[in-house]
């Protein structure tokens, strides 16, 4: 599977990794960063593990509530109406995120000085609050742009890519039959049958079901000479033998093989236009 259909069908999982790679990495820095602070003066103040169960607790705590913001975030989306109401609820709702990643985070923290032996020291609650929401609330607005952003970005990059595989000629279809797997080329298929969520691919005296509409094959195949002529028929103008038309108003198309296609009406005057165009 390409790296683009992997971002595309799972492109929130994908941004969640990206987030932890980049926390992980950031947290770990800084880890080391406070190790170096307290032991600037050559004799430390801490331990060597404890800025790091600073960090990874935070971390953690962040990464179990990841979901719950994405899943909000997925729901509320910006719009250009009611911007102060928007901004009022962010507002709640970063304080509340803050409120459960700062609980989290103590309570991981108690738990792991308490396996050691030892006692974890937070401070005064209001004033260390205070603290650690200046930088949970800069975490939930960067979090919040991060992922309109990468939605929007990925949305539009997605799309580009899709029109660009679109227009890649089509020179032929593996399909599978009975187990095996089989290359059809698209000049050697007579024409086109549809059979419900299939579009069987007369080609050569066999039959090849492919998984597909009838309707977008026909839209992909329109530069290989493949034509609409029925509700459930399309054929290749290449291998024409003859036409004939009746009093109704529809026609009788055979190929070169002798099989022979209905034409409807409705399709007539478009597949005159395109029969002449390989004359």
């Amino acid at each position: 599977m390409s790296i683009t259909k992997i971002i595309k069908q799972h492109t929130t999982w994908c941004g969640y990794a990206a987030i932890v790679l980049y926390v992980l990495i950031n947290n770990t820095i800084n880890a080391f960063s406070s190790w170096t602070e307290h032991n600037r003066n050559g004799s430390p103040t801490i331990q060597l593990w404890e800025p790091f169960v600073w960090q990874y607790s935070s971390a953690l705590s962040l990464f179990l509530l990841l979901p719950a913001l994405f899943i909000v975030f997925k729901r509320l989306p910006p719009c250009a109406n009611g911007l102060l109401n928007q901004l009022i609820m962010h507002i709640g709702l970063s304080f509340l995120f803050s409120t459960c990643h700062v609980l989290l985070m103590v309570l991981y923290r108690h738990g792991v000085y308490a396996l050691v032996g030892k006692n974890y020291d937070f401070g005064n609650y209001a004033t260390e609050f205070f603290y650690e929401y200046r930088k949970d609330a800069l975490t939930y607005i960067s979090l919040l742009a991060c992922y309109h952003c990468a939605k929007w970005i990925t949305r539009t990059r997605l799309h580009t890519l899709e029109q660009q595989e679109t227009t890649v000629p089509i020179t032929q279809f593996i399909v599978k039959k009975q187990g095996s797997e089989y290359q059809v080329k698209v000049a050697d298929i007579e024409w086109y049958e549809a059979c419900g969520n299939y579009v069987n691919l007369h080609s050569r005296g066999r039959v090849y079901p492919l998984r597909h509409t009838l309707n977008r094959l026909c839209s992909e195949l329109e530069d290989r000479h493949v034509t609409r002529v029925h509700r459930s028929f399309a054929i290749n103008n290449q291998v024409i033998e003859s036409v004939r038309y009746t009093s109704s108003g529809d026609g009788v198309i055979t190929l070169i093989l002798g099989d022979e296609i209905n034409l409807s009406r409705r399709y007539k005057e478009e597949f005159r236009k395109a029969y002449k165009a390989t004359l």
